[in-house]
């Protein structure tokens, strides 16, 4: 069994998923491991970890804020999850995962801190000279 506690919330609507997740992160000192995107962004389950009670202040700041916004689902907070829900989470591994939200609607596990890339400059298009041909005419 783990050590930590695990904290899922669900919401209606990607942007005030992205609100509560702010709310949740500031009241207590938890970790952002895990989100699920159903229907398109419509239905978003926010999964943070942590020890027990700063799971659950989280937990607790994340559906009032949900409440506020008339987006609240159902939420839960699970002491000491057993090995196979953390495998269900893809959390039994978190090195061998990469951040993949693109393709599955998911993001699991931390974002690679290499994976930040420097915006590449455009290549601008060189002005050719134009440059006229003398017709020579025939007399």
């Amino acid at each position: 069994m783990a050590d930590f506690s695990l904290g899922l919330v669900e919401v209606s609507a990607l942007g005030n998923a992205i609100i509560m997740l702010d709310d949740m992160l500031k009241v207590a000192d938890v970790e952002f491991v895990a989100t699920e995107r159903k229907l398109g962004g419509r239905l978003v389950t926010i999964v943070v970890k942590g020890e027990l009670t700063g799971v659950q202040a989280s937990v607790d700041a994340g559906v009032k804020r949900a409440k506020k916004c008339d987006c609240y689902k159902a939420s839960q907070v699970i002491a000491r999850p057993h090995d196979e829900i953390l495998k269900f989470l893809h959390l039994d591994d978190e090195k061998a995962k990469e951040a993949n939200s693109e393709i599955a609607g998911t993001h699991v596990g931390k974002i690679p801190s290499g994976g930040k890339s420097e915006p590449k400059a455009e290549k601008k298009p060189t002005a050719r000279k134009r440059t006229t041909r003398s017709r020579k005419t025939e007399k």
